[in-house]
């Protein structure tokens, strides 16, 4: 069983669509039994806001430079940056700040 929250749609009864189909989520919040129904709501665009109570992931390795700017704004709040913050900064912006975090990622 995984727990998930809609931080866009926090209130109401929403359906999200996935690749599994809808997910309704009331008071943004929906359980889910099915793991292929959880994967797919991992995969929800970021502008949902979906998070998995209880999971955290570590930070994913950096982006290639031609990533989508969603790619990039993961990667920032996987950093410790704010969603809305990350989301207000443009990608060219995103990669400046990992190029100030880790200057040199190719000698890791």
């Amino acid at each position: 069983m995984a727990v998930f929250r809609c931080g866009r749609f926090p209130e109401g009864d929403v359906p999200i669509h996935t690749t599994k189909g809808l997910v309704e989520f009331r008071g943004g919040r929906a359980v889910v039994d099915d793991p292929e129904v959880a994967a797919a709501l991992r995969e929800v665009p970021d502008v949902f806001g979906i998070t998995e109570e209880g999971r955290r992931e570590p930070p994913a390795g950096r982006p290639a430079q031609s990533a989508p700017k969603a790619a990039w704004v993961g990667w920032a709040v996987g950093h410790g940056m704010d969603r809305s913050i990350a989301d207000g900064l443009t990608k060219t912006e995103l990669i400046g700040l990992a190029d100030q975090i880790d200057p040199d990622p190719e000698e890791d």
